[in-house]
């Protein structure tokens, strides 16, 4: 069985500073699980990796802003994620007493022990656990496989393979979904971006190789070139079991609705974009791709290669 959880509320935030009004989401989130999306990521805590300015309530998600969704739509499995260098385990004790689900911890593969400690808490207070290894293009496979086990031992539900670089390709997918189903028996999960325009075939991939839970947001509204869309990956799921799993009307009134709003900010195709995913490189070399593409675009991956060279050295 294919769990989606819908991230519009989160990574969607990166595109209008974080900025969903709450009756908005509530009615965002009690749409999408009428229509049968299983799951839905309402926000950070408390920011993400780095300090956002003036970022909105889904990048913080308080205890009210989490308990307004779960009284207006009881039936919605709510998800909130989460650095553990930004919550506590206080924060994670609030955050189930006002209906949170499941809570997705970042975890670093050079640090893995605060987000493991917060595991075996968040396990010990009933949540459902996912462990998010972000960037995981970049990831050693032995290291990736040293710190699943270690996110098994700790509880965890669930090891997410985050694509944040929108570099992978179906092939590398499907081999480290492979991996992770080898060496434990985690369930395992799958987070695209599309700069190379692969998200849907990479999402397709994790799934035939063992995975049992995809990300997707409406439009594919996320950072960067975005994520897989939530529509067109639920319709193709409906095709594939040839039954009306998902009700695809509802989620086109969703979008309808999201689009209409002032708070709606599309993902759009850069040449950004697609050098950063060729390239894979995460959003700490944004300024220093724009600034070589701002002088000469046809030495662009030569000045890469150089200036990352240098900083590995």
């Amino acid at each position: 069985m294919i769990n989606n959880i819908d991230v519009t509320l989160r990574d969607g935030g990166y595109q209008n500073g974080f900025c969903f009004p709450s009756d908005y989401a509530a009615k965002h989130a009690q749409m999408l699980t009428e229509s049968g999306v299983e799951w839905i990521e309402i926000g950070y805590r408390n920011g993400s990796f780095k300090p956002i300015p003036n970022i909105g309530m889904t990048g913080l998600s308080p205890d009210s802003y989490i308990r307004y969704i779960h009284d207006f739509a009881p039936d919605v499995k709510i998800v909130v994620i989460a650095h553990p260098h930004n919550i506590t385990t206080e924060d994670i004790q609030e955050m189930k007493a006002n209906g949170l689900s499941m809570i997705r911890l970042c975890i670093k593969a050079d640090n893995p022990q605060p987000a493991l400690e917060l595991c075996k808490f968040a396990k010990s207070v009933g949540l459902k656990v996912s462990i998010n290894f972000v960037r995981v293009s970049q990831v050693d496979v032995k290291r990736l496989i040293e710190v699943a086990l270690l996110c098994q031992n700790a509880g965890a539900d669930i090891l997410y393979l985050a694509d944040s670089n929108g570099s992978l390709l179906p092939e590398q997918v499907s081999h480290l979904v492979q991996i992770i189903k080898t060496n434990t028996y985690l369930e395992v999960g799958f987070h695209a971006h599309d700069n190379l325009g692969l998200a849907v075939a990479n999402s397709i991939e994790a799934i035939k190789a063992g995975g049992t839970f995809i990300d997707s947001s409406l439009t594919g509204m996320g950072k960067g070139l975005g994520n897989l869309a939530l529509e067109s990956w639920l319709a193709l799921l409906n095709f594939y079991e040839q039954q009306e799993m998902y009700n695809i009307s509802m989620v086109l009134s969703q979008i309808n609705i999201l689009q209409s709003s002032d708070f709606f900010n599309a993902s759009k195709r850069t040449v950004l974009d697609i050098i950063m995913g060729l390239s894979n490189l995460s959003t700490d070399y944004l300024r220093m791709v724009e600034n070589i593409l701002e002088q000469d675009i046809s030495s662009v991956f030569r000045e890469i290669k150089k200036i990352t060279t240098e900083n590995v050295a």
